[in-house]
């Protein structure tokens, strides 16, 4: 099974990948919601002039937040700056949405925009909202085209995964989101998330440094709302309730506030063990080589490790080491 790894993109972000890299990581990919991270493109531009090997690529975009021209323009030139190292992961947005104010895209339109992704980096015309669109990079832009990047979806519902089996060469999904029940009988193309930090000897779940390594996912959870895995947990009802000290057309920013980097110190407090524990996969070497079994044992092509808090080195080393990367990429947990 594949190990990877995936990253809230910081200014620090190309650093952290090259060291991924170094360790065996055989993916790296980042968010795009820059709303409150990194720019996704310049992070992985960066990040390809200071590696070699590892995969990149962002997971995941959206068809509302950059129009389709955009996107297909930086796929291209980042197809030229790492060749044949680059995948792109199309989703229906969860928080780049919301922090437009708005709600996630259909999954028809999920399908009809990794189609045309793909048909104008094969360097097609196509009619794409009432016009002709393509890509029309010369000579002088130094921006090779066709390209054929792998195109997974992010999915995690039977309907994401439909799109995904239709159009696209993958899925990235979480195996413990609310709603994924994948029902599928063949998972050699899925790459699944893994939050969670590997504690250190006789460290518990409530130490500080676990709270900043995996509170961030934990807190993601209370972020997703009803139908989050908390929703039943007096954590939830508390975080609710603290919302709705902020006006409700200024909500939806500050819900997503530090989403999957770090925790705010409104939601400390409610970041216990026993959330830790219920939201993430944090534990002894033991305890995460057990889970990183447990998901080989489906068939899935590998794992997309997310790494948070202020040590992200520490948290990739502690990791490799637990699933035993090796410089293949391939992790040996048993």
């Amino acid at each position: 099974m594949e190990i990877g790894c995936l990253f809230p993109p910081t200014m620090d972000t190309p650093e952290h990948i090259r060291q991924a890299e170094e360790l065996g990581y055989a993916y790296a990919y980042v968010y795009d919601s820059p709303t409150f991270l990194a720019d996704p493109w310049m992070t992985l531009a960066r990040t390809a002039e200071r590696t070699s090997r590892i995969r990149i690529g962002v997971a995941a975009i959206t068809p509302r937040l950059r129009h389709l021209v955009a996107n297909a323009g930086a796929i291209a030139t980042l197809c030229t700056l790492a060749p044949d190292r680059v995948d792109v992961v199309v989703g229906s947005g969860f928080t780049s949405q919301l922090m437009l104010g708005k709600g996630p895209a259909r999954w028809a339109e999920v399908e009809a925009y990794v189609l045309a992704l793909k048909a104008l980096l094969r360097g097609e015309d196509i009619e794409w909202d009432g016009a002709i669109v393509g890509l029309r990079h010369g000579a002088l832009a130094g921006v090779r085209l066709p390209q054929r990047p792998p195109i997974l979806v992010a999915a995690h519902g039977p309907k994401g995964y439909a799109v995904a089996a239709r159009s696209a060469d993958g899925v990235v999904t979480n195996l413990g989101h609310h709603t994924a029940n994948t029902g599928a009988d063949d998972m050699h193309d899925w790459m699944i998330l893994y939050y969670g930090t590997v504690l250190d000897d006789g460290e518990p779940l409530s130490s500080e440094r676990v709270v900043d390594a995996a509170g961030p996912a934990a807190t993601f959870q209370l972020h997703i709302g009803a139908q989050g895995m908390v929703s039943h947990l007096p954590e939830w009802a508390v975080y609710e309730e603290r919302m709705t000290a902020f006006p409700e057309d200024r909500r939806h920013l500050e819900t997503h506030r530090g989403h999957l980097i770090e925790v705010t110190d409104l939601e400390r407090p409610l970041v216990s063990a026993d959330l830790i524990r219920a939201t993430t996969g944090s534990g002894t070497p033991a305890d995460v080589r057990r889970n990183l079994d447990g998901i080989e044992a489906q068939g899935v092509k590998g794992v997309l490790y997310g790494p948070m808090g202020p040590d992200i080195p520490r948290e990739l080393a502690a990791f490799a080491a637990t699933a035993g990367v090796t410089n293949d990429g391939i992790g040996h947990s048993r």
